[in-house]
């Protein structure tokens, strides 16, 4: 077998210039989520984890801006981590029950976790309702309070630390 080089059998010049002008995937900027985008992801990871669970017969309230409140503050603490929020994996639970769990960017490593606690609103007139008629309403409706706790878990240690 005889070994040619290439530049003599196909008349084609290499140098150290890219052949392509555009970024390489190691250089293209990821898209960062935006908070707009962070609360739709929500709600829709929240309605579907709804249908599937046992509260699918039940209605679910929520206040109008407390999802674009709470991504906004998962994207604040966020901003210190290698990956920033699309190394993040975001886990919701509603009254101690863990009700949804999704990774912003499933294609990046997840560098750390943003808890969700959201808590029933024990200022509305159903809370005065006893338990047995609560149970005849097939569910019923549950109300999300405007208060929620948000609060990251580092998931690496830097050398530093």
């Amino acid at each position: 077998m005889e070994i040619l080089p290439v530049t003599s059998q196909f008349r084609v010049g290499f140098n150290n210039e890219k052949a392509w002008s555009g970024p390489t995937w190691r250089e293209a900027a990821a898209p960062v989520p935006t908070e707009a985008a962070l609360a739709q992801r929500l709600e829709r990871e929240l309605r579907a984890a709804k249908g599937a669970s046992d509260l699918a017969t039940a209605e679910v309230l929520v206040p109008a801006e407390l999802l674009a409140r709470a991504a906004r503050q998962a994207l604040v603490l966020a901003e210190g981590e290698p990956c920033g929020a699309r190394g993040a994996a975001v886990l919701v639970d509603v009254a101690g029950r863990r009700l949804a769990a999704f990774k912003i960017d499933p294609n990046t490593v997840t560098t750390h976790e943003i808890h969700l606690h959201l808590e029933h609103d024990a200022t509305n007139w159903t809370s005065l309702l006893p338990q047995f008629l609560k149970n005849l309403t097939r569910g019923g409706t549950i109300i999300i309070s405007p208060q929620f706790t948000i609060e990251k878990k580092k998931l690496f240690r830097s050398q530093a630390e």
